[in-house]
């Protein structure tokens, strides 16, 4: 039996951080334990089998995390397993009943606008370059091939921002989660 896996594009396919923390802690329970949460785990994340554990684990969007944002969470018996650029990942085993980090409803709503308006920043920038590109296509001066290039561009740049868009809706129709 294979003791590593790899698992890809996680972050885009659990878009919610509730439906990510549950992804992290039904692999521990199987004893999955992610190797390194680093940059590029976004798009490729490996894992490590080892002993079946009950973790809950914590996905948290710190854009300027403040000096004892760490210390704080580690005070409380919190492990830092990685971090996503600005997406921290913590975990903490437990028995009995499942410890929160966001222990009201308000720090959820926090967390979960903090990562909407991470998407946001991307959805801005793709609706822009889109944008530019698509005056580019329309009013440059430009030969049929480099207009269909730009064309191509635009397109996918449109593409990217309806995806995010639909991103920050999901995220925002589970604010409370």
């Amino acid at each position: 039996m294979k003791d590593k896996k790899t698992y890809w594009l996680t972050a885009f396919r659990y878009v919610v951080p509730a439906d990510y923390e549950k992804w992290f802690e039904e692999l521990a329970a199987d004893g999955w334990h992610p190797v390194r949460v680093g940059q590029w785990s976004s798009i490729a994340m490996r894992f490590r089998k080892g002993e079946p554990k009950k973790y809950r684990y914590v996905v948290d969007m710190q854009p300027a995390p403040k000096k004892e944002y760490k210390t704080t969470y580690k005070d409380f018996g919190w492990e830092f397993v990685g971090q996503m650029a600005s997406a921290y990942v913590w975990r903490r085993e437990y028995a009995g009943e499942r410890p929160e980090s966001f222990s009201d409803i308000d720090s959820r709503r926090g967390r979960n606008r903090r990562f909407i308006w991470a998407v946001a920043v991307s959805f801005a920038a793709f609706l822009i370059c889109g944008t530019g590109l698509a005056g580019g296509f329309i009013f440059s001066g430009l030969g049929d091939s480099e207009k269909l290039q730009m064309g191509i561009f635009a397109a996918i740049c449109f593409a990217a921002a309806a995806a995010l868009s639909l991103v920050m809706r999901k995220i925002a129709k589970n604010i409370d989660r």
